[in-house]
């Protein structure tokens, strides 16, 4: 039987927008607009939709970034609290890489310094180092990029390095925030490809966002295509690519010139 991991029951989130000459008149839209989605343990979900769909804020709401106006997240099916007992297991199990990796890289620490911050929470200092090599391995790097700066990596080796550091407490679930869509054509099928293997051979579960299509499907089992705040249609990959029950998923998969001709 399968193991639901992480759930959104019911989010909604609300923003304010402001209008007018002086930015008095303010309207209130839903960014996310009750949505309800299951991830399940070792079947990754890729969330697709244009720019300012709401993708990009449910996943922070996922990841306990941002807190939702209704609606809750569960994680393995009991409600995430600040106070709950689950709430340092969900801590620890669900990790995030963002879309430009400068995000969470800070320039004044060498990687080797900023995984360190995060493996002691999980090792002892003995095997600090050793696990740092380690990740820098498994995600195509070597023990001589631990010495670096950000400053000193390219755009494919800082994301490799957001990856390690999301991977360095060893979590269930890593959700990715439109990870490669700064990068080159060529870093992003190494970033994509890198993605692949640790979810087959770590065995993490992802949540890849993306406004493309083809990434998605390239990763993922289930999608959920999301407009206006609303998840509008939510199946396996294959059934949303072959087919698209609404036109906005079609015109999605049209643009990634996926499905069938």
């Amino acid at each position: 039987m399968s193991i639901q991991l992480l759930s959104a029951d019911r989010i909604t989130k609300h923003y304010n927008t402001y209008e007018g000459a002086f930015k008095k008149s303010a309207l209130t839209f839903a960014a996310v607009d009750d949505v309800s989605l299951t991830l399940f343990k070792g079947e990754s979900m890729g969330i697709a939709g244009q720019s300012g769909c709401g993708k990009t804020t449910l996943v922070k709401i996922l990841a306990g970034i941002i807190t939702p106006d209704s609606g809750s997240v569960l994680y393995k099916n009991t409600p995430v609290r600040k106070r709950s007992a689950v709430y340092p297991e969900y801590r620890l199990n669900v990790q995030m890489v963002f879309q430009n990796p400068d995000q969470s890289l800070n320039p004044r620490l060498t990687v080797e310094s900023a995984l360190k911050d995060l493996l002691i929470k999980r090792f002892s200092r003995k095997e600090v180092y050793n696990e740092a090599v380690r990740l820098m391995e498994i995600t195509g790097l070597s023990e001589e990029h631990l010495l670096r700066y950000p400053s000193e990596l390219s755009g494919g080796q800082k994301q490799r390095v957001s990856i390690a550091k999301a991977l360095a407490l060893r979590p269930e679930i890593i959700i990715a925030d439109e990870p490669v869509s700064s990068l080159d054509v060529s870093v992003q099928a190494q970033i994509l490809n890198l993605m692949s293997k640790l979810k087959k051979e770590q065995g993490v579960t992802f949540i890849l966002i993306s406004h493309d299509l083809a990434v998605v499907a390239w990763l993922c089992e289930k999608i959920a295509v999301m407009q206006n705040g609303a998840v509008i249609e939510y199946a396996d990959a294959t059934d949303i690519i072959n087919n698209p029950k609404r036109s906005h998923t079609k015109e999605l998969v049209d643009a990634a010139s996926l499905g069938h001709k």
